[in-house]
């Protein structure tokens, strides 16, 4: 008689010849972790192309096409600069918004020497990294030294202003905080 010994508590070794284990026989494509895998470098290549595209539709702003011949200019830009200091040319500005969504832009004209008020003063309001916002605006002449200007576009924040006579010998630089 044939016995098999069962030592305490422990149950026989399964006979893997009687239950085979079970087959998976899903395609590879109906499992998640392959998608995932897949998904990570996918995303990077549509990030790619998307910033392709940008680059090549839209343009840079900041970049000037004429870095060059700007580049030669500076010097007679701070020729304009140190003319206005050796003259002690001020300008003082006040703005006022209307309610029709333009600013009343007002300066007041002073030097120090016997300077010749202009008959009419260029503005240049620069935004700081929008180049299609710009503004160029002629303040005329209105009342002793006082000179005005309706500006319809001024929109909030930081601008950068150039101010020069009729005649561009003198220029005036400052930065104006709109609110």
């Amino acid at each position: 008689m044939k016995k098999s010994a069962i030592i305490s508590g422990m149950p026989p070794f399964p006979d893997t010849r009687q239950h085979p284990e079970p087959r998976d026989d899903r395609p590879w494509w109906r499992y998640g972790w392959v998608w995932f895998l897949i998904g990570i470098p996918a995303t990077s290549v549509i990030a790619g192309a998307v910033m392709l595209w940008i680059a090549v539709t839209q343009s840079d702003s900041l970049v000037a096409d004429d870095y060059y011949r700007q580049g030669r200019a500076i010097n007679q830009r701070l020729e304009k600069d140190q003319t206005a200091v050796m003259h002690g040319i001020r300008l003082t500005s006040r703005i006022e918004a209307r309610p029709s969504g333009d600013h009343r832009i007002e300066v007041r004209f002073e030097s120090r020497d016997t300077v010749q008020p202009p008959a009419f003063i260029r503005l240049r309001l620069s935004h700081p990294t929008l180049d299609r916002m710009d503004i160029l605006a002629t303040l005329t002449r209105s009342s002793g030294l006082s000179y005005t200007s309706d500006v319809p576009g001024i929109m909030p924040g930081r601008w950068y202003v150039q101010m020069e006579d009729d005649l561009s010998n003198w220029r005036v630089k400052a930065t104006w905080f709109m609110d």
